[in-house]
């Protein structure tokens, strides 16, 4: 199952986490030298930054920022009991393809657990987010491009949220025109 709401929060929401992630000079961003998968053998290494927002049941200055996203979502796919494993958020930055090659970000899976993805998009850019038919399965390496079969291509807008499972593999095409800003929750499946 894939679903994509726009909109999933108020436009003045929208607005206070954009200004938030990207006007608050007490917003803590932390470099990370590949921001899709960094245990594969496949990577690219590509840069950018990110923020726990909750991590290991602990959640950041800035939590609170999720909580009508997660709200709004869980209502949406009929989620009674809601726990969030962890929160992140990521920029990217438009890089020259020449630093990046022009293949899509390392395919990955956030978790080995059951859980679902709820992925927002902070702005409008380019970036799609991919999500493949493939799904995880326990011991199996990593799939090599070719093994993908895609499945849905996501155009990130601000306000919109993509539900998914989170054993399927999914990546991001590298943004070429505008930062890319996304909010990624994991949620436990029960």
């Amino acid at each position: 199952m894939i679903k994509i709401i726009d909109d999933i929060i108020s436009l003045n929401e929208q607005e206070k986490i954009k200004q938030t992630l990207f006007e608050n000079t007490s917003f803590p961003w932390y470099y990370r030298k590949d921001v899709s998968y960094t245990e594969s053998p496949h990577t690219q290494s590509r840069p950018g930054f990110s923020h726990q927002l909750v991590f290991n049941g602990k959640p950041s200055a800035f939590h609170t920022l999720t909580h009508n996203i997660i709200e709004n979502a869980a209502l949406e796919i009929n989620l009674k009991e809601v726990t969030v494993i962890q929160a992140r958020s990521f920029l990217q930055l438009p890089l020259d393809e020449n630093f990046t090659g022009r293949d899509i970000d390392t395919p990955h899976i956030d978790l080995r657990e059951p859980h679902w993805v709820f992925l927002y998009y902070v702005t409008d850019s380019d970036g799609d987010t991919i999500i493949f038919e493939n799904e995880f399965k326990e011991n199996e390496e990593p799939p090599f491009f070719e093994q993908l079969r895609g499945y849905a291509t996501i155009t990130p807008k601000q306000g919109r949220l993509v539900i998914f499972d989170g054993k399927q593999w999914h990546t991001a095409v590298q943004p070429r025109k505008n930062v890319r800003c996304i909010i990624n929750i994991d949620i436990k499946k029960g």
